[in-house]
């Protein structure tokens, strides 16, 4: 009985062990495996870096420079953990990364486990991603300057109603009053 004990401990110890991960993700998908798990994909600048109001999460503020899938606005804000965010760390602010993100209850997320990483500002991202880029929607457009309009951006306080209103009735006194001396 010893000897088959040790038998089997011999021979266990032998046989190559499997690969076990403390996360599900510790190996990186391929850009085409990631391309097909999150909803949406970017380059996108990190203007601003904020803890969420819970504190659970950073509230990143972007620049959307290119987008590969699903977003067509500008800019983005999204959540990410507040310890772990791009790859090796949360994003600073900034820099430009290659985003791959969720979207959950109508807010983006750059998830756990993402492959979102740093980018060079002239890196054009994955070739695999070159001939998915989408359309961003047009910037809005900033009014022209028009002297016409200048009535309605014209901010009138009290102050100069005030003066208005005095001037109006300084003028009228005047022309009672000249109108008293002639008649």
């Amino acid at each position: 009985m010893l000897r088959a004990a040790l038998l089997a401990l011999l021979i266990m110890l032998l046989l190559p062990a499997g690969s076990s991960f403390a996360l599900s993700c510790a190996e990186l998908p391929t850009v085409e495996q990631a391309y097909d798990h999150y909803d949406g994909i970017v380059i996108g600048h990190v203007d601003k870096v904020s803890p969420s109001d819970d504190g659970s999460s950073n509230e990143l503020h972007i620049t959307v420079k290119r987008s590969f899938k699903t977003i067509t606005e500008h800019s983005l804000i999204l959540k990410e953990n507040i310890t772990w965010g791009a790859l090796n760390g949360p994003s600073e602010t900034g820099k430009d990364y290659l985003f791959y993100l969720k979207q959950t209850d109508g807010e983006w997320e750059n998830p756990l486990c993402s492959p979102s990483a740093v980018i060079s500002n002239n890196s054009a991202g994955p070739e695999y991603l070159q001939n998915k880029e989408i359309a961003l929607l047009p910037a809005p457009q900033q009014p022209a300057d028009d002297n016409s309009s200048l009535a309605d951006n014209t901010p009138i306080d009290a102050w100069t109603i005030g003066g208005l209103v005095v001037i109006g009735i300084v003028t009228a006194a005047t022309i009672v009053r000249y109108h008293r001396k002639r008649g």
